[in-house]
């Protein structure tokens, strides 16, 4: 279980952030290239009902995130914070979502979004791409410059929603978020859920808290 003292002091090295509270479980075969820059940081739950299941999964190479909080506050480091991680999917229009797009984005968008003989994959591709081409914030983080953040939490309900973030849980994401934001120089606007960036179930991580 992750430490709930005084919190201790976090050193980087070759990617890795060296503290007694974070486990050190990065296997390259979730890292797909250097990330140059991280403007922001996307929070998961990883649909299992532990954390075993998500490390190997990580192990096989399927898709992950740079860090996995277990339901007892827990942390593991499960890539390194210079290295991609598929974790993000297709993006969002972050003024569609605002209600903030000039007229020109607004026409570009709506092109796009409702252009007859598309499929819905389709559509949501272009409109991903289109969005990738700004700059943050312009758009919302994507795989190219965010760090992911997986805590441990099954989906229920029939699969309809996720299971609600253990206190011990969000306990570690608050030390883990304000390491991050000190070491990378982010602030907590550059905090993201998963669904508000991209097309998730609106449940996930809907419980996760810093308080």
């Amino acid at each position: 279980m992750a430490d709930s003292g005084t919190s201790p002091r976090v050193t980087l090295k070759d990617g890795k952030l060296i503290s007694p509270r974070i486990i050190d479980k990065v296997t390259g075969k979730i890292e797909h290239g250097a990330l140059a820059a991280v403007h922001a940081i996307v929070l998961h739950q990883t649909g299992s009902s532990t954390a075993a299941s998500s490390l190997s999964s990580y192990n096989q190479g399927k898709n992950g995130a740079h860090f996995l909080i277990d339901k007892d506050g827990t942390i593991y480091q499960t890539a390194r914070i210079d290295r991609m991680c598929w974790h993000v999917g297709k993006i969002r229009s972050r003024c569609y979502a605002l209600k903030s797009c000039d007229k020109a984005e607004l026409k570009d968008i709506n092109a796009i979004l409702y252009k007859k003989g598309d499929s819905y994959v389709v559509r949501v591709t272009k409109l991903s791409d289109y969005e990738s081409e700004k700059s943050y914030p312009d758009r919302f983080p994507t795989n190219a410059d965010s760090l992911g953040i997986e805590l441990v939490g099954a989906l229920v309900r029939g699969g309809k929603g996720y299971e609600a973030v253990t206190e011990a849980q969000n306990s570690s994401l608050s030390w883990i978020l304000s390491t991050l934001e000190s070491t990378l120089k982010l602030t907590a606007s550059d905090i993201y859920t998963h669904p508000q960036v991209s097309y998730k179930n609106a449940t996930e991580a809907a419980t996760a808290s810093r308080n």
